[in-house]
């Protein structure tokens, strides 16, 4: 081997180390130096190429490797923008990744919009705020060569020295401000349509690789995928919570109805229990929080509750038509409402609301439902007028008898049926000079209890359906009393049935009232059986029979069915002065017999008939029985023991 030959492969080695240690460029120009220095020209030469080749191979691992680190972070950038996200998240990553992977200063995304423009919507390293949001006129960016084709991607290395036009012209005040000079835009496309342009950008010139431009296209198509994603989700979202919204207005509208039917139930049984127009609208003001106001056909004010302003009469004539023509609520300028009053077509008025202090927005079906039952309320009231006068005349006619009670109730025939049932009079005393104040409220009364009413003379006559009298001249008293503020005397009598009886139930009732002033009683109330003998006494045809049925009805009934004494004992143990011993004797029977017979009466009677006044109501019933055996006894019936 010859020295020429000893150099060349000891510099061919001495390349390979340098290739293998990853030598930089300058090592093997400081080989190539010494070369020259000491060796042959033949050599040298074959050193340079060795070099040469060399250089080559480290720029193709260079190349590999910045390669395999662009597709580690195209990877990485395709798995984060496959995450769901919204679409200004998406935006904000692909312009953050684009300036990353290309080390450049700037990196944007401008999207088109439906009318041909365009919004520069997300940059990232801006320092201006002229950059996003920046509109880009229609016909600025190029548009693809052909339907189906996509835009070609440009770039320029400085583009503020660049004397041709470029797709960088569209974004001059941009570039201008950021003092950008290498510019590169690659389009997004997907699903075959045309959506935008990814942009990276530097501050300084920069010639752009085709690694750099394959590499930005790769993004670029991730990119546009994913935006159309977050698009797509986005319109998910939207169309969700349109539906959310759409179901709470149904859920919203649902309760309003529910709420409504409700309430508008419950106001129909206040109007069938009588409710009152005044009482209505303080209901509606508690529950609506505000002011309300009732007018009639002809504008007339018929009730009111709460501070209502005064609204301007020709406003008011425009929205009362306008609410009757279309059955709806309607608003006047200072924010009360209209609400129609119509009943078969005829309108009958209108009902005014005006909100409280608070503000707050009425349900519309809740008025409207108020509105319907203040219409139905006028229409009772006015058919209630009617209905009460003739209920009123036949009262006063069967109570002072000028015609014959079955000509009579011919005559009211629709409104008798309450006579076909147990019933009760009262008549009462008010003792004050407010005539009016009684009549109104006896109309109000008779019309809550389906009864009738009357006055005669300073007297209030009732006749009520129902079975206690004592307990309905007791409500009478003290309802009268808190509404006149003046002591209310009353008498009553019943039940009774038929037309024939109210006469002789009004006159009973007559009696008990005057029974109870003559006595003192003034203010208080007592039905004949209240006062016991003393009613049988005043009353008309003393009903004897009555009485004692009344009073030892339980006696009698006990002794006609197990045929006993009871009547027999009670009578000797009165005779006996309430002594069971000299009763027994006064019986012949043994003390014990009377003891059990008298735990039998208490069983019968109550605890309290040895109390005073109902002692004296037996004493009296059992001399009354005695005096009827007496006189009329029974077929071989004997008369009671220790009869007189």
């Amino acid at each position: 081997m010859t020295g020429e030959d000893s150099h060349t492969d000891d510099g061919a080695l001495r390349v390979l180390e340098l290739l293998a240690g990853e030598a930089p460029a300058r090592a093997y120009d400081q080989l190539v130096a010494r070369a020259r220095t000491s060796g042959p020209a033949p050599h040298v030469e074959r050193l340079e190429r060795a070099r040469g080749l060399a250089l080559e191979v480290n720029a193709h691992f260079e190349r590999r490797s910045r390669r395999e680190a662009e597709l580690a972070a195209l990877v990485d950038a395709a798995r984060d923008l496959t995450r769901p996200g919204s679409l200004d998240a998406t935006l904000r990553l692909i312009t953050r990744r684009a300036r990353l992977m290309t080390t450049m200063d700037l990196a944007a995304v401008v999207l088109l919009d439906e009318d041909g423009s365009a919004t520069l919507t997300t940059a990232d390293g801006a320092v201006s705020a002229l950059t996003v949001g920046y509109r880009i006129p229609a016909g600025a960016l190029p548009a693809a060569a052909g339907p189906g084709e996509r835009p070609a991607p440009f770039w320029t290395a400085d583009h503020l020295a660049d004397d041709h036009p470029t797709h960088a012209t569209a974004l001059d005040e941009v570039l201008h401000a950021e003092s950008l000079q290498a510019v590169l835009g690659v389009p997004l496309c997907a699903d075959d349509r045309h959506i935008g342009y990814l942009y990276a950008a530097a501050r300084g010139i920069h010639h752009f690789t085709p690694d750099e431009i394959a590499l930005m296209r790769s993004l670029a198509d991730l990119a546009a995928t994913a935006i159309q994603s977050a698009r797509l989700l986005e319109g998910v979202h939207t169309a969700n919570a349109e539906l959310a919204r759409a179901g709470s207005r149904v859920r919203a509208s649902l309760g309003d109805a529910l709420r409504a039917g409700s309430v508008q139930d419950e106001l129909v049984q206040l109007v069938l229990d009588g409710i009152g127009l005044d009482d209505l609208l303080a209901r509606a003001a508690a529950e609506l929080g505000g002011s309300l106001s009732v007018r009639g056909a002809a504008g007339e004010r018929l009730a009111e509750l709460g501070r209502m302003p005064r609204p301007d009469p020709e406003e008011l004539d425009r929205v009362r038509l306008n609410a009757a023509a279309t059955g709806v609520a309607c608003r006047l300028s200072d924010g009360t409402w209209v609400l129609p009053l119509s009943v078969r077509s005829e309108e009958i008025g209108c009902l005014l609301f005006h909100p409280g202090s608070d503000g707050g927005t009425p349900v519309e079906r809740v008025l409207l439902s108020y509105a319907r039952i203040v219409a139905l309320l006028l229409v009772v009231q006015r058919s209630s007028a009617v209905e009460g006068r003739v209920r009123d005349d036949l009262l006063a006619d069967l109570t002072t008898r000028e015609a014959p009670a079955e000509r009579l109730v011919e005559r009211a025939r629709g409104v008798a049926a309450v006579l076909q049932r147990p019933y009760v009079l009262v008549v009462a005393d008010a003792h004050s000079p407010a005539a009016g104040l009684v009549e109104s409220w006896a109309a109000a009364y008779a019309r809550r209890h389906r009864g009738m009413k009357t006055l005669q003379g300073d007297r209030l006559v009732l006749l009520l359906p129902g079975e206690d009298a004592s307990g309905a001249a007791a409500r009478v008293r003290a309802e009268l009393a808190t509404a006149t503020g003046a002591p209310v005397t009353a008498g009553a009598c019943g039940p009774a049935r038929g037309a024939e009886a109210v006469h002789r139930s009004y006159r009973q009732a007559v009696r008990c009232l005057e029974a109870l002033t003559a006595l003192g009683a003034t203010g208080r109330s007592a039905d004949d059986r209240d006062l016991g003998f003393l009613g049988m006494l005043l009353s008309d045809d003393h009903d004897v029979a009555g009485f004692v049925d009344r009073t030892l009805g339980p006696l009698l009934e006990h002794d006609a069915e197990r045929f006993g004494n009871l009547v027999e004992t009670l009578d000797g143990w009165f005779g006996a002065a309430g002594s069971p011993t000299r009763a027994a004797e006064i019986l012949y029977v043994h003390p014990n017999t009377v003891s059990r017979r008298l735990e039998r009466i208490t069983q019968l009677l109550g605890r309290d008939w040895q109390h005073p006044d109902q002692a004296l109501e037996l004493q009296l019933a059992l001399r009354l029985h005695r005096a009827r055996a007496a006189l009329d006894p029974a077929p071989g019936v004997p008369p009671s023991a220790g009869s007189t």
